[in-house]
């Protein structure tokens, strides 16, 4: 996976992929909680697709807020944090410490925990986010190591 030749144990996950984007969504993380999957690191969720207790009101078709309200709701169940946010830095004693390893899926955290706190994390993409959460290790590529860190 990214040409890594081992995995990297992480101190904090932050899933991207609890946003609704179709029935393969849902059907991930419902195998996953159908396998015993339960996150392995404190991890922290992404803004989602509706407001859990009030899409209703706002019109929200239910073909939309059903499975996007499951959707966050499983994720809670794998263990994840019932926050929601884009920004998992600005939560309480979530910044991760220079050189600290975490796994990462949106894209403004990750530029965030790179540049500004000195963490290590790629962009992780939808699903393998989960995957990192659930066994608390990422791929040791790209900008988790130090080679791959130099300005260019």
């Amino acid at each position: 996976l990214q040409r890594a030749e081992r995995l990297v144990r992480v101190s904090r996950v932050h899933v991207d992929g609890c946003v609704f984007v179709g029935d393969a969504s849902l059907a991930f993380v419902r195998r996953m909680l159908q396998l015993g999957g339960k996150v392995r690191v404190p991890t922290t969720l992404n803004a989602i697709s509706v407001d859990l207790r009030r899409w209703q009101d706002f019109g929200v078709p239910r073909t939309l807020g059903d499975p996007a309200s499951e959707l966050a709701r499983s994720y809670v169940k794998l263990g994840a944090s019932e926050v929601y946010t884009c920004a998992p830095y600005l939560l309480q004693g979530q910044a991760p410490m220079l050189g600290e390893h975490v796994g990462w899926g949106e894209s403004n955290a990750v530029v965030y925990a790179n540049s500004i706190l000195g963490a290590r994390t790629q962009k992780v993409a939808d699903f393998l986010d989960a995957c990192i959460a659930i066994c608390g290790r990422a791929p040791e590529a790209g900008v988790h190591l130090g080679a791959a860190r130099q300005p260019s």
